[in-house]
């Protein structure tokens, strides 16, 4: 049995498809794009109200899925689109 090569599990892409000019925020040391950010407080946001209004927990995870991709990627684009002078 071998080890595994943690440097063999990380692929960095260069540019392509990126929204590299996205503002960041230093979440314990580490740069995170704002996007990534907002999408997990939405997703957090959705799941509270979920949980209040209908208490089922398939449709806490449905919704607050379906707000995290949705702003995750919406505000990826727009980043894409609009970059940063």
């Amino acid at each position: 049995m071998t080890a595994a090569n943690p440097t063999a599990l990380v692929e960095v892409r260069s540019g392509h498809g990126r929204a590299a000019d996205a503002p960041v925020v230093d979440i314990a040391g580490v740069e995170w794009p704002t996007h990534k950010v907002h999408a997990v407080i939405a997703a957090l946001v959705v799941a509270l109200i979920a949980l209040t209004i209908t208490g089922s927990a398939s449709a806490v995870a449905w919704s607050s899925g379906v707000a995290l991709v949705a702003v995750w990627w919406a505000e990826r684009a727009w980043y894409a689109l609009h970059p940063r002078p």
